[in-house]
């Protein structure tokens, strides 16, 4: 008897997360599935969970985040897309947000340059199906030239299923979302403000580790969630123990996307005060969604742009970098600076 109110039970609380999760599970089983039937060792990384971009002594990166929100008719919809992922069946073409057409032109425009992806990549969950039907016919476009950061909306799905299985290697060496990229004198750790980020954390002992190894180069780093902000957000203690310590090492720029406008910060120290010759954050959050009103900034805020998409460009050198935030249908450059490595 007690058996049977268990498997009762059991099922009603899968149903539950069935229909809460529109059929997510759906198609991260099928992704799943998919991955492991084309599963190879990755050969981007070396053992210390480094790629080396190709480039000269001057280079240039995009970043933006907070893409893809694509018009669907309410979860029976995103159900039945659920669904036909798992199956296999063609399913009907999204309509795109508006913000995300601005970002990919800009994308287009710049068809060379590598582009950090700074999360929250495939509202509202990050399931596979989104990415596939979503992200990747505009983003996706650009998908060999880009590195990820998984955001909040990726962990919607388990574990960031979709997310992972869409970026597969280039996501880092595991699925744990964390990595650099070495490029001239440069480093750029692409680190995860989703996960554990304390102290004794493996994500905080590799940033050591890495950081130990690399003294005499210039730093940044990009992740989701952003420390600081003129917004302040919930659940951003990782955040802060990540910027703290690559702030504390000498972090040129830190780059985060979670709030949908551009911002720029004074430069920062570890505990987020102000302090000249600190960390630089940029907020890059319009890559798709977009903030429509104005948003007061504070004693941490050197400017803010809300109601324009738009992309922040990034042109290094071996000693400084030149930034502007290029943005709206005419690639616009909504505004510049430089930032100097000593």
């Amino acid at each position: 008897m007690f058996g049977k109110a268990r498997w009762y039970l059991g099922l009603v609380a899968a149903a539950i997360v069935f229909a809460a999760t529109e059929g997510a599970l759906l198609s991260m089983a099928a992704s799943t599935l998919g991955r492991f039937g084309n599963a190879k060792e990755s050969k981007i990384f070396d053992p210390d969970r480094v790629h080396k971009l190709t480039t000269s002594n001057t280079f240039s990166l995009l970043a933006a985040g907070d893409i893809a929100a694509c018009r669907v008719n309410g979860g029976v919809d995103q159900l039945n897309r659920n669904i036909r992922y798992a199956l296999g069946i063609e399913r009907p073409a999204l309509e795109p947000n508006q913000g995300m057409l601005v970002t990919t032109s800009i994308l287009n425009k710049f068809s060379d340059l590598p582009v950090l992806a700074l999360g929250d990549l495939a509202y509202k969950r990050g399931e596979p199906v989104s990415f596939n039907d979503c992200y990747d016919p505009y983003w996706g476009q650009a998908k060999q030239r880009t590195w990820p950061t998984p955001g909040y909306h990726e962990y919607q799905s388990i574990d960031a299923y979709g997310y992972f299985d869409y970026w597969a290697d280039r996501a880092g060496p595991d699925r744990n979302g964390y990595y650099a990229l070495r490029a001239g004198r440069w480093i750029i750790l692409s680190l995860n403000s989703e996960i554990d980020a304390s102290q004794d954390s493996q994500q905080a002992l590799w940033i050591d580790d890495l950081l130990a190894k690399n003294q005499d180069k210039c730093i940044g780093a990009f992740f989701h969630k952003p420390a600081f902000s003129a917004v302040e957000r919930s659940a951003s203690n990782n955040a802060r123990l990540l910027f703290s310590k690559v702030a504390d090492a000498g972090a040129i720029f830190v780059l985060n996307g979670h709030n949908h406008f551009f911002e720029r910060t004074v430069p920062l120290n570890g505990d987020g005060h102000p302090s000249r010759g600190g960390t630089t954050v940029f907020v890059a959050g319009a890559g798709g969604k977009v903030t429509n009103q104005a948003i007061p900034g504070n004693n941490r805020t050197a400017e803010i742009v809300t109601k324009v998409a738009g992309i922040l460009k990034l042109d290094f050198d071996e000693n400084a970098v030149d930034w502007s935030y290029v943005g709206g249908m005419d690639a616009d450059e909504v505004s510049r600076g430089h930032l100097t490595c000593s």
